[in-house]
């Protein structure tokens, strides 16, 4: 017979089972997944246009984002818009005034010397530094200094006074100047010449005396900049409509948008690989927190990946169908296939964190807004479908079970649809409701129906002893079962009895009770190849042991765990069955054949010569088979059961196989083994309980005794 693959068989495994360099590799292998699984649902659309040519339909932009050019052109143009800011500077009225007296006091300087007039004119001509006419010098050189004087206080009065006001470069402010001038001359006591002369010089020393100032104008340009808001390209909004020319403007957008091969955005690769390294840490550091056996072995570590890989795979598959437009498709993803998975073959703990890590990674694969990466909605439907399907599945395994769970998927799954539709506030038809809300039943349904589908890989290609194998290994109908109730009756009582007491016993201490229930079922089978020489099987016929040597009759009776063991590897059992067959008797002592063989022999006789070949029980389970084992015949060849000799017996029992040293390669403690002990005596006392005699069976006595 073709032997079956076992991870458990291969040493290759077994050396690395816990090793950390294999844990870490197994978690990038899944974050490598992972990122291959997502990677389409972050890459940039792309879309293949020149200069020039015509749109072959509209181009929407994909995200929305600020328009730096644009929004740096309407703010120029705010800003140049803005009227400059001038402020009176009070040193060029002053610098004027004084430039305006000290020309009249050389003025008069220059009339009173003694000198011809024609070098006073020309005197006058290179010391005014204002440009005057021939009439302004004549009349300087022909009036008294007295009235030069005159002339001075006059104009300088009205020059200072105009600049103290303030001239200003713009909307004429010097010809308004230039008027004040005359009107105030108008109203003075100047002759007509004297007002001319005054007009030219008040005329020539007036400047605007407002300046630009350049603080304030920046001040209130930045404001006006600031005015301006950003210049937004909406997601959703048309670049370009279908059939318009591709122009520069448009490429530009285009470019700005990321719908450019040459401007498409990296940062959603890194994003998403950083994304996933988050994701694989929670699940890293919880996994190596939660104090459940896929803490340490890998075995479990890697087929928890598979799970969690094939249900994200299926994920890809659901994102695939939302390609062809079919309406809330996407509510169709089974993250209960992969919680309820979980829960049956690592720990329901491990399935419910799980959930919120699937749910976090549905989010981007099935998302279909194009303004964001990820659509909280699907994550939100994800996680209540994932909790569901681990809470309501529980420690069932029976198939009807698992559909029930789905059943519970799929109504929280619809009523978590129907919550986020109402919830965002958006109109949707009746036809499109019902179908939303199709797609959310069909979760559950889809996620039992994985599972059921899936659970026999997993436990074939993991020798996992899942509960609903047990449950099928338990069937009395079983080859092997069959076999030891033809072939040696006596075992196979022998094993019921010890099923249902170390059943009892591994739940009174938390261990898996259907495991030990089912290894018990098995642990004897290797009496099959000689049934007869085992008591339970000697009905009315000679004991065989009486008539071979002691040495030969432990030969015999210590081979039938190893056969046992051999038997179900052949029948492809579990791993964790064939040990509790081979490991229930450790290497215990056979009292009786080694006190016969002492008495019988004349030379010495060890002890090691009449002891099983091992192992000792491995685990709890292994040794619970063990103990009731040995109860279960000391039990059943007491005359006269009582409670106290049961539980005095049972006890013995115990302390024997430890003070043996049977316990040593087990994690049992002596709280569990007292707990072991009550459950025990609890279940003998309920088989060998006392019978109440009826009359007629008093008078069946009678009449038997005569």
């Amino acid at each position: 017979m073709k032997k079956k693959f076992s991870l458990d068989g291969q040493k290759t495994w077994e050396k690395y089972r816990d090793h950390t360099s294999v844990r870490i590799s197994l978690y990038a292998l899944l974050g490598l997944v992972l990122y291959v699984l997502m990677f389409a649902n972050v890459a940039p659309e792309v879309i293949d246009v020149s200069l020039g040519t015509r749109a072959e339909s509209n181009i929407a932009s994909p995200v929305t984002i600020r328009d730096d050019r644009e929004t740096e052109r309407a703010q120029e143009i705010a800003a140049r818009e803005v009227e400059p800011e001038y402020i009176k500077d009070d040193d060029i009225t002053t610098r004027q005034n004084q430039n305006l007296d000290r020309t009249f006091i050389q003025i008069k300087e220059i009339a009173a010397e003694d000198i011809p007039n024609e070098e006073k004119l020309d005197k006058l001509r290179e010391s005014i530094a204002y440009s005057l006419n021939e009439d302004s010098y004549n009349l300087f050189i022909s009036y008294p200094v007295e009235e030069i004087e005159t002339l001075r206080r006059m104009t300088t009065s009205i020059v200072y006074e105009i600049m103290y006001d303030g001239i200003s470069q713009q909307n004429n402010g010097l010809n308004r100047a230039y008027q004040r001038v005359d009107d105030a001359l108008m109203v003075s006591s100047l002759d007509e010449q004297m007002r001319a002369v005054s007009r030219e010089m008040a005329r020539a020393a007036i400047v605007p005396n407002f300046v630009l100032d350049h603080e304030e104008t920046e001040r209130l340009r930045q404001e006006a900049r600031d005015r301006v808001g950003n210049i937004i390209i909406r997601e959703g909004e048309i670049i370009v409509s279908e059939g318009e020319i591709i122009s520069a403007e448009v490429y530009r957008k285009l470019r700005l948008v990321g719908l450019l091969s040459e401007s498409a955005n990296m940062l959603p690769y890194l994003g998403l690989a950083m994304y996933i390294i988050l994701l694989i840490a929670a699940l890293g550091v919880y996994i190596s927190f939660s104090g459940l056996p896929i803490q340490k072995n890998n075995k479990i570590l890697f087929m928890y990946i598979l799970i969690f890989a094939l249900t994200v795979s299926v994920m890809k598959i659901v994102n695939i169908f939302q390609g062809l437009q079919y309406t809330g498709v996407g509510f169709l993803i089974p993250v209960a296939f992969g919680t309820m998975l979980m829960t049956m073959l690592i720990h329901q703990r491990v399935a419910i964190f799980s959930s919120f890590v699937l749910a976090l990674i549905a989010a981007i694969i099935l998302n279909e807004n194009v303004s964001s990466l990820m659509d909280i909605s699907y994550a939100i439907i994800a996680i209540f479908s994932g909790l569901a399907g681990a809470y309501f599945l529980g420690a069932g395994t029976r198939k009807t079970k698992i559909l029930q769970a789905g059943f519970v998927v799929s109504i929280v799954t619809v009523v978590s649809v129907f919550t986020i539709t109402m919830l965002q506030n958006v109109t949707v038809s009746w036809i499109e409701l019902s179908q939303h809300l199709l797609f959310a039943f069909l979760n559950g349904i889809l996620a039992s129906v994985l599972t059921i589908g899936f659970m026999p890989f997993f436990e074939a290609a993991f020798t996992i002893l899942s509960s609903s194998k047990l449950i099928e290994l338990s069937n009395p109908n079983h080859p092997l079962l069959r076999k030891v109730l033809i072939e040696a009756p006596g075992t196979y009582h022998h094993s019921v009895m010890v099923a249902n007491l170390a059943e009892a016993a591994a739940e009174a201490i938390g261990a898996n009770g259907l495991l030990a229930r089912v290894g018990a079922y098995y642990h004897d089978v290797g009496k099959t190849k000689r049934p007869h020489f085992f008591i339970e099987n000697q009905m009315n016929m000679e004991n065989p042991h009486d008539k071979i040597a002691p040495h030969l009759s432990k030969t015999i009776i210590t081979a039938h765990g190893r056969d046992g063991a051999q038997m179900l590897k052949e029948h492809n059992l579990p791993k964790a069955i064939q040990d509790i067959a081979e490991q229930h008797h450790g290497d215990s002592l056979l009292k009786y054949f080694y006190h016969k063989a002492k008495q019988e022999a004349d030379t010495e006789v060890t002890e090691s010569e009449f002891r099983y070949p091992g192992p000792k029980a491995q685990f709890k389970e292994s040794a619970i088979v063990g103990i009731v084992d040995s109860v279960e015949a000391a039990v059943r060849s007491m005359s006269k059961p009582s409670p106290e000799r049961i539980d005095n017996l049972v006890r013995n029992i115990i302390r024997d196989r430890l003070e043996d040293g049977q316990f040593d390669e087990c994690d049992i403690t002596l709280k569990e083994l007292d707990m072991i002990a009550k459950a025990v005596c609890e279940t003998l006392q309920g088989i060998f309980h006392s019978r109440i005699e009826y009359p007629e069976d008093k008078e069946k006595v009678k009449v038997l005794e005569k």
